[in-house]
């Protein structure tokens, strides 16, 4: 299923966004890369650098969009250099970090002071949410679903964000950041 459920999500995750033309974007926990692609099609003609850890999902994202970067790494150790990317964002991926406080910290080191960052994840007390981390915890996975307000609370402790914009998507929120 992807995130990406309506018209309206798109675009309000877009409008946060804003990808253009000539930026460089990151996408940290790519999955499969569909969200990616759709990004490096809404910014004709960004630079779409994407990440995930899992070598199967970046292989078919390669395959499946060949005009993403794509490289196997962890939202904890990127392979980048520091203030290397104008925008970044991590959707529904989030919860799977091992290390939440690392990969924000990792992601701020890549990401331009000015740069925007936009976290779309799903709100845990949601049906969807109960849902979603039920089938996590049946498949084993690791998962740490924070609701909107623990993230925001978290965001605005770390002292290298600045929180612009959050807002509901039904079960989703939609958190959009610059980096000071």
């Amino acid at each position: 299923m992807s995130w990406t459920d309506s018209k309206a999500e798109w675009d309000e995750f877009v409008r946060m966004l804003s990808p253009g033309p000539g930026e460089k974007i990151l996408d940290v926990g790519a999955g499969k890369g569909v969200v990616a692609g759709r990004v490096l099609d809404a910014s004709k003609g960004a630079l779409v650098h994407a990440v995930d850890p899992n070598e199967k999902r970046v292989a078919k994202m390669q395959s499946d969009f060949p005009g993403l970067r794509a490289s196997v790494a962890g939202a904890e150790k990127l392979p980048f250099a520091d203030s290397d990317f104008d925008k970044a964002y991590t959707t529904m991926a989030m919860h799977h970090y091992a290390n939440i406080d690392g990969a924000l910290s990792e992601i701020a080191r890549v990401l331009k002071h000015g740069g925007t960052f936009v976290i779309l994840e799903m709100e845990p007390g949601s049906l969807m949410g109960r849902i979603f981390r039920l089938f996590g915890k049946i498949g084993g996975e690791h998962m740490t679903v924070m609701r909107e307000d623990q993230l925001l609370a978290k965001l605005k402790a770390r002292g290298d964000y600045r929180v612009s914009n959050s807002t509901k998507l039904g079960a989703k929120y939609l958190i959009e950041l610059t980096r000071v």
